[in-house]
């Protein structure tokens, strides 16, 4: 005697429902993929906004330890970290700035090539914990950066580059330029004269002259 059992189309399914299945799935991956993509445009947005707000902070702060403190770029691992300069480390002065006020004279120093960059950095006295090291978020990364030692790129095979932040309340002329994961590029100006970081949503090159404020190319 036959027992009653299921049908084919019973046992499993359609074509026509496995093709909504897929569908379906593609709809969900989609959905996650694209709202990762937010999140990762959020975090990549914040990190850039930390990193101008923390140029104006160390700004600040070296006035307020009296030290020297350094932001140093590592391009290659995307990173960058904070220290100040071991008491027993200088800087070497531009003889040639003798007479300019003090605060150009401050200036001529930091900005000067011959400042010693192979200083041992410490972790800041007040503030240990901004010696870690700092990782950019996603597909973010450093362009390249441009300081008084010249314009650093990755794959350049030269040291790590830094700024310097004294403690007259006077920094080195930088320019940052950070690509995010979409392809985005900014750019973060470190203004010398006032210690600010100033964004612009594109990439700009500057250069640097002593007798003017800033001078776009």
């Amino acid at each position: 005697m036959r027992l009653p059992g299921r049908t084919l189309k019973e046992r499993g399914f359609t074509i026509a429902e496995l093709a909504l299945v897929v569908v379906i799935i593609g709809l969900a991956v989609g959905l996650v993929s694209t709202r990762l993509g937010v999140v990762d445009t959020w975090r990549e947005s914040a990190a850039f906004k930390k990193l101008a707000d923390t140029i104006v902070f160390i700004n600040n702060q070296a006035v307020m330890d009296q030290v020297y403190y350094r932001m140093e770029f590592d391009l290659e691992k995307r990173q960058y970290r904070i220290g100040v300069m071991r008491p027993d480390d200088t800087i070497v002065g531009n003889s040639s700035g003798v007479n300019l006020p003090p605060l150009q004279l401050e200036l001529a120093n930091l900005l000067s090539p011959s400042a010693n960059g192979d200083v041992t950095m410490i972790p800041p006295p007040s503030l240990p914990s901004l010696a870690e090291p700092i990782q950019l978020p996603g597909e973010m990364y450093f362009e390249d950066i441009v300081t008084p030692r010249g314009k650093a790129k990755v794959g350049e095979k030269r040291k790590n580059p830094f700024l310097l932040f004294s403690p007259r309340n006077a920094s080195e002329f930088g320019v940052i330029h950070v690509t995010m994961g979409n392809g985005k590029q900014f750019t973060i100006l470190v203004n010398p004269w006032t210690g600010l970081a100033e964004v612009f949503p594109e990439y700009k090159d500057y250069q640097y002259n002593l007798n003017r404020q800033q001078a776009a190319q």
